[in-house]
Order: C-alpha cells, then sequence, then structure tokens
C-alpha cells in the first residue's frame, strides 16, 4: 500500500497547486517516517544510501542515475530564528525523477512549491525540478541580503558596545556564509552536471534554456556570498579592535575621574576631622564650610587643567587660519628692494 505524501502537487499551465489526490505527479515526503521510508525503498526502489543522503544536511549535491529514475541531491538554505537572533544554516533534499513523477524528500516541512513557475517553463516533471533549484537560489539570495543587513546593524552595535555579544554575533554570520559558500559551490557542480546530462534526462530546449539561466544565477549568487564572505573575514579584526579601543576609552575617562578626585578625597578626609574645626573655630559654620567647599572647586579645577596638561584629556588642536594677506600698495621697486 502507498503511503501517503505530506504534501502533493499537480502542474497546470506552469503553476503548480496543492493537490489532495494521491495519484498527483510530485509528492513530498517531510521528514519520512518508518511506513514512508519502507515504501519509497521498496515500492520505488530509491536506493537506502541515496535516500539517506536526503535527510543528511552535511551530504553534497550530486546526480545519480538509477535504472528507474533520476536522482538529485540538492543544497537549499535553513533559516532557524529563534530568542538569540536569527542562524544560517543549510540542509538538503533529494529529488528524485521518475517517468511519470517527482518524489521530493526533505528533512523537514518547509514549503517547497508554490505559485506559477518564472516564465511558464515549468510545466513538466523536470520544469518543476529545474523550479525546485531556482527556488533554492532565490532563497540563498535573499537570506545573503539578509545577512548584509544584519551585518549593518551588528556594526552600529560594535561602535558603542564593550561586551561580546554583538562580536558573536558577528562570528555567526560569518560561519553562516561559510556554510552558504560551500552549499552554493555544491549546488554549481550539480548545475554543471544537469547540463552535461541534458539529453540523457530529457531536458527540452525551452528547459535548457532555464537550466543555463540558473547556471548564471547560481554563478552570481556564489559571487555574492564569496563577496560577504571577504568583507566579514577581513573586517573581523577590525571590529575586535573598535571594541578595544571602546574599552581603552572608558578606562581613561575612569582614571581621570579616578585622578580628579583623588585629592578632593584627601582633603575631604582631613578636613572631616577636628583640625577644620579647630582652626575656623571663630568663624560661623557656613562661611567656614562654604570657604572649605570653594577650596574644593579650585582644588578639583586645577587637577583637570594639569590632567589636559598632560595630554590625558587632549583635544586635537585646531589649525588656526592665518590671516589672507592684504594687496601690498608699495611701489614695485621698493618691494623688490626690501625682499617682499
Amino acid at each position: 500500500m502507498a503511503a501517503v505524501a505530506e504534501f502533493c502537487y499537480d502542474i497546470r499551465g506552469g503553476l503548480f497547486t496543492p493537490s489532495h489526490d494521491p495519484n498527483a505527479p510530485i509528492h513530498v515526503y517531510g521528514i519520512p517516517t518508518a511506513e514512508e521510508r519502507e515504501f519509497l525503498t521498496t515500492e520505488l526502489q530509491i536506493d537506502e544510501h541515496t535516500l539517506q543522503s536526503a535527510l543528511d544536511p552535511d551530504e553534497l549535491a550530486r546526480l545519480e542515475f538509477e535504472p528507474s529514475h533520476v536522482a538529485v541531491i540538492l543544497k537549499r538554505p535553513e533559516s532557524v530564528t529563534d530568542e538569540s537572533g536569527a542562524e544560517f544554516r543549510v540542509t538538503s533534499l533529494g529529488a528524485f525523477l521518475f517517468e511519470t513523477r517527482l518524489v521530493i524528500v526533505q528533512g523537514d516541512s518547509a514549503v517547497l512549491l508554490g505559485g506559477r513557475g518564472p516564465g511558464g517553463r515549468c510545466s513538466t516533471l523536470r520544469g518543476a525540478l529545474l523550479q525546485l533549484i531556482y527556488s533554492s537560489i532565490m532563497r540563498f539570495l535573499q537570506d545573503v541580503r539578509l545577512v548584509q543587513q544584519l551585518s549593518n546593524s551588528i556594526e552600529e552595535r560594535i561602535g558603542v558596545s564593550l561586551g561580546n555579544r554583538a562580536l558573536s554575533s558577528m562570528f555567526d554570520l560569518q560561519k553562516g556564509l561559510v556554510m552558504y559558500q560551500s552549499a552554493v559551490q555544491s549546488n554549481q557542480v550539480l548545475l554543471t552536471k544537469l547540463r552535461m546530462y541534458a539529453d540523457r534526462i530529457g531536458f527540452s530546449r525551452e528547459e535548457r534554456e532555464f537550466l543555463d539561466d540558473l547556471i548564471v544565477e547560481n554563478e552570481q549568487c556564489l559571487k555574492l556570498v564569496e563577496l560577504h564572505e571577504r568583507i566579514l573575514t577581513e573586517m573581523s579584526d577590525a571590529r575586535v579592535s573598535i571594541i578595544n579601543n571602546n574599552l581603552t576609552v572608558l578606562m581613561k575617562k575612569l582614571t581621570v575621574i579616578s585622578t580628579i578626585f583623588l585629592p578632593l578625597n584627601l582633603i575631604a578626609s582631613m578636613g572631616g576631622m577636628s583640625e577644620w574645626t579647630a582652626m575656623t573655630k571663630n568663624m560661623p559654620f557656613w562661611e567656614s564650610y562654604s570657604i572649605f567647599s570653594g577650596i574644593m572647586v579650585i582644588i578639583g579645577l586645577g587637577t583637570w587643567i594639569a590632567i589636559r596638561r598632560i595630554g590625558i584629556g587632549e583635544r586635537p588642536r585646531r589649525k588656526r587660519q592665518r590671516p589672507s594677506a592684504r594687496p601690498s600698495r608699495m611701489p614695485a621697486w621698493l618691494a623688490g628692494l626690501l625682499g617682499h
């Protein structure tokens, strides 16, 4: 007895429509059960190792020819969003092209097909296979643009950050781009093999043109991934230096504050004892401690001025512009004589 697929699709005029008909040409098995695995390996004669490869996120993309079908292992992005943020991972799926059906096996329940294929070139099962690859490439491109936005946001946080959270997020993005780069390169090898064996698979002329477009799109996606991965790698050291510089600036400010209050604490400790009271016993309370507060302010300002002179709180000096020289009214022979 045939196992019921999780999703079934029908193709009508290049439009993928969900169907409840078990005889629909496209079947999608998400996280197949033991019963479904047995049906796929026994009834459809799908190799058990190939089926396991379709569920292995570390498997490389490849193309295999079996007596009853063509097996395609494809890499696709898997964006995971949780409380800590977005994680960019890759996973695999298996597409098994038979003469009258297309069986897709994946490790999750993501919706892969829907709507109309580009240019109406997906009216056959082979076109649906190409549409599956096209959807994967578009997802990679969308995620790379999202990585760019997140990178800019993290860069703004690093500018004022002293912790490791923003830096850890940047390293996670860099790790995700490395995984994306490997996956897109693997898909490029798959597309090249599909183009090489186009006659054996049975692609039509229009589908071959679509396949050529996919190769170009995937190459552009690969270049974009490599570009952003290289930018993140080269900017990592610079952004780490920014965080260290922020910490240095903070310590500098704390040092200045401590230096200013050090003599004030000493004088306040001495003045808080009986000596100041004994010295000013003939003066009113408010007058004596007003003088004491004024002395504290003067010492604090003097300490701050001294700190600025030694360069701790130094500000960049502005160059003074010289006043523009006015045109001389003396005779030329006198100017030459005086050396002007």
